[in-house]
């Protein structure tokens, strides 16, 4: 009885924002999802597309988190794909949510290219439905564009709206946000980087997210970071050897306690 209480009470809590998971990716939730400007890995699809024409060999990543808020019907698991070619880098992405009782599944298409030497563009077509028991599911087709540009080697500035086309899967209006971001980051050294984004949501304040990363050795990336609205902590570290990234990430809510994600990102430079 108590699983089932403490299962209804995230989801009426998560549900107010309509997407329940978190947005896919253990080294983007490790620094905060701050990383707008400077996503280049395979799972920019689901962050902000225009890092996908940063991506130079063929990636697949895996994405797991067992038990958020430490509830395991609430599991959340992706797999992402990203081929990079001549006219730009394409993309496909699958997420899935929930369990028998409630389920939300995302199937996401994207694109990514240079306009120019420092500037990119992506979009993201995701198809996301949502499935409840005994009252059916129904899904709606979604629009993110996305934006990088960089000044030099030392910083860059990203762009994002989530949602743009403004679809929602009921009668009411906003049941799923559109949501525009804005961030920036700091390349100090080939080790250390700092990133800074502002999310805002139509209809509620602006969240402030912040993240470092800082590369101890050639294989070992740790990563911080720390948002408010709600006032949230992550960390986490990465792993690099040959062609495998193993990411690792926790970030701690402060009404629904701790969520451990794994991740795990596959490259292949071409034949």
């Amino acid at each position: 009885m108590k699983r089932v209480l403490a299962t209804s009470f995230v989801l009426l809590f998560l549900f107010s924002d309509c997407f329940g998971q978190i947005s896919s990716g253990a080294r983007q939730i490790a620094i905060a999802r701050s990383d707008m400007s400077s996503s280049n890995d395979v799972f920019t699809l689901f962050n902000n597309p225009a890092g996908l024409s940063l991506i130079k060999v063929r990636e697949v990543g895996l994405f797991y988190s067992p038990a958020p808020f430490g509830v395991t019907e609430l599991s959340n698991a992706a797999a992402v794909y990203c081929e990079p070619t001549s006219l730009g880098s394409f993309s496909a992405g699958f997420s899935i949510y929930g369990f028998d009782l409630y389920k939300e599944t995302n199937i996401t298409l994207g694109f990514g290219r240079k306009i120019s030497k420092n500037f990119s563009v992506g979009l993201t077509s995701t198809f996301h439905n949502v499935s409840i028991k005994n009252y059916g599911s129904k899904g709606v087709l979604i629009f993110n564009i996305g934006s990088i540009a960089r000044l030099n080697e030392l910083i860059g500035f990203g762009f994002l709206i989530e949602n743009i086309t403004r679809s929602t899967i009921g009668n009411e209006s906003n049941q799923i946000p559109t949501v525009i971001w804005l961030g920036t980051d700091l390349h100090f050294t080939n080790v250390f980087s700092f990133n800074a984004a502002i999310q805002k949501e139509i209809g509620f304040n602006p969240s402030l997210r912040l993240g470092t990363e800082y590369s101890v050795m050639d294989f070992l990336i740790l990563r911080i970071g720390v948002s408010n609205q709600p006032d949230t902590y992550s960390g986490g570290f990465g792993i690099v050897y040959n062609f495998i990234q193993a990411d690792y990430a926790v970030s701690s809510h402060p009404d629904l306690g701790l969520t451990h994600q794994f991740g795990l990102i596959l490259r292949f430079t071409k034949d």
